[in-house]
């Protein structure tokens, strides 16, 4: 025979299940019971309406190609948005961005964030909240060569602001000239601090670079690289993620200029919980490819385009084209 559980205690642990994120062994010690029994009270939770579960479809998504990334690349989660002619790319990435931002905020949450005119559009999308458990701190130093507006430390300020939230700022270049200047600046605590935190953080979300692409021009030239000269670098250039620049198997690409970077390594980034990377259109492709094959993203979220342009190039490098 069924037993009756009291609708109070069925809604007390739906909420530590569904708001606050807790583990049904978490909820079982705290409500004194066993973890099986916390599943029977979800369940009878649902069934009597006090939890309802939809699954809504966005229109702007293309199911088709989130499925067939999934299937060839190992990613966590995919979300590819369908652009209709003429609207902005960018902020359609944005759009997807925002949402994914909102679901994965658990409380006290610390999010590391990198640079670029996708995520400026995914903040400027974001609705205001009081979120003051929050944390926002960089992936990288500053850059001066592109616009404030993008520039992760402006990012930065403008998420806490919009979440009322706690925020970190790193007082140093993304790009140095010497390691020596780079070891001087990582001698100083405040930045070390700023980066361990980074390393360690619940969510990243980073622009997605790629050869050829606007965003990677500017930091080629903050590095002083001259694709016309330095051609072996250039060649095996794939793309870069928060400064660091990677091949098309998700490796550092010159070990001397990653030396002069002040920014999270791509191997520590792989300790971030999830890394969502944004990309807007084709000319990513190579450098998503390169990011998924380093492992150093868990999730995607791109264009039509550059999902149609990804899976090309991934099936390219499967058969050894």
């Amino acid at each position: 025979m069924a037993v009756l559980r009291d609708k109070a205690l069925l809604v007390r642990a739906a909420r530590l299940y569904y708001e606050q994120h807790k583990s049904q062994e978490q909820i079982a010690r705290e409500l004194l019971t066993s973890r099986s029994n916390v599943s029977r009270m979800l369940s009878d939770a649902r069934a009597q309406g006090i939890v309802e579960i939809r699954i809504i479809e966005n229109a702007l998504r293309d199911a088709r190609l989130e499925l067939r990334i999934m299937e060839l690349l190992p990613l966590r989660s995919v979300r590819v948005t369908r652009v209709p002619q003429g609207s902005d790319e960018t902020m359609a990435i944005g759009t997807l961005a925002a949402a994914a931002l909102q679901e994965n905020l658990k409380p006290n949450s610390t999010i590391a964030i990198s640079w670029g005119r996708s995520l400026q559009a995914m903040v400027s999308l974001i609705d205001e909240s009081h979120r003051p458990d929050l944390k926002f701190i960089p992936l990288m130093g500053g850059m001066t060569e592109i616009p404030s507006g993008i520039n992760g430390e402006n990012l930065i300020r403008a998420l806490a602001t919009k979440f009322n939230a706690e925020f970190a700022t790193l007082h140093a270049p993304a790009i140095v000239q010497t390691p020596q200047a780079r070891e001087a600046f990582m001698a100083e605590p405040s930045i070390k601090e700023v980066l361990d935190t980074a390393q360690h953080a619940d969510l990243a979300i980073v622009g997605i670079g790629s050869r050829g692409s606007s965003s990677t021009n500017a930091l080629l030239r903050a590095a002083g690289i001259d694709p016309q000269t330095d051609t072996t670098f250039y060649s095996n250039l794939a793309g870069d993620l928060a400064s660091r620049f990677y091949d098309i198997n998700g490796k550092v690409v010159n070990q001397a200029l990653d030396d002069r970077i002040i920014a999270v390594k791509l191997n520590q980034l792989r300790d971030v919980k999830h890394v969502i990377g944004l990309a807007a259109g084709a000319d990513k492709a190579r450098g998503m490819l390169g990011a998924i094959n380093g492992k150093h993203i868990t999730e995607l979220i791109t264009t039509a385009k550059g999902a149609l342009a990804l899976l090309q190039l991934a099936e390219d490098q499967r058969a050894g084209r």
